[in-house]
Formats: C-alpha cells, sequence, structure tokens
C-alpha cells in the first residue's frame, strides 16, 4: 500500500476517532486521543492483516498517526510522546477517567515498554 493509499484508506476512521475525542467543535481531548492511537497503534503492529495491511505497510501507518498526532496533539508529539504519556502519572490518571480496563492498560503498557525501551536504549 502507498502512502497515498494509507491516507485514503485511514482517513475516514481518523475523521471518526477525532469526532469521538471532540469534546466541543474544534476542541479534541488530547488524552483521549493519544490513548486510542496507542491502542490503534498496538493492534496494526500485533495483527497488521486485521488492520487492512501487510506488515511493510506499518512504517507508513505510523507516518499518518504521527501526522495526525502533530495536528491535534502538538508539533513536537508522536507515536512515542503518546505512550511517555501513557506511562506518565498524568497518563494513569487520564485512564482512571476514561476507565480504561485493566487488560487494556496491561495493552498499552506492554507496548510502551517495547518502545521506550528501544528509543531510550536504542541499541539494546
Amino acid at each position: 500500500m502507498s502512502p497515498d493509499q494509507i491516507e485514503e484508506t485511514f482517513s475516514s476512521p481518523m475523521d471518526e476517532i477525532i469526532k469521538r475525542c471532540s469534546i466541543a467543535e474544534g476542541f479534541v481531548d488530547k488524552e483521549q486521543f493519544q490513548i486510542m492511537l496507542a491502542t490503534i497503534w498496538g493492534n496494526a503492529v500485533l495483527d497488521p492483516s486485521r488492520s487492512g495491511i501487510a506488515e511493510s505497510d506499518l512504517p507508513d501507518l505510523h507516518d499518518f498517526l504521527n501526522k495526525h498526532i502533530a495536528d491535534i496533539v502538538g508539533p513536537n508529539n508522536n507515536m512515542t510522546s503518546c505512550f511517555e504519556f501513557i506511562v506518565s502519572k498524568a497518563g494513569q490518571e487520564s485512564m482512571d477517567r476514561q476507565r480504561v480496563t485493566n487488560d487494556h492498560r496491561k495493552f498499552l503498557h506492554h507496548f510502551a515498554q517495547l518502545i521506550l525501551k528501544r528509543v531510550i536504549f536504542p541499541d539494546v
């Protein structure tokens, strides 16, 4: 799948996610958005075909998600910063408010551990 096909395939679902995370016109709950995108990324990595992509498409999906994270959360934010948020005190409190289940938290923490270990210790 080309980057344009990723854009075409995932733009409508992304619009729905943004709508679901919207608090009011033009205001998106950035915390909820980060948790949702981290969940999407984790699921895509675990089973790309279930997301409608091949494993080789993951870098393009990652770029697509990063673009939307930067647009919604801020220009210095990306998938890594979403996982940093998830493991932070603020992230834990946000997941409490959003009533994220224990299994979902474990899933997100597992990916955070893998991603942040790679970022912090790239040679490991």
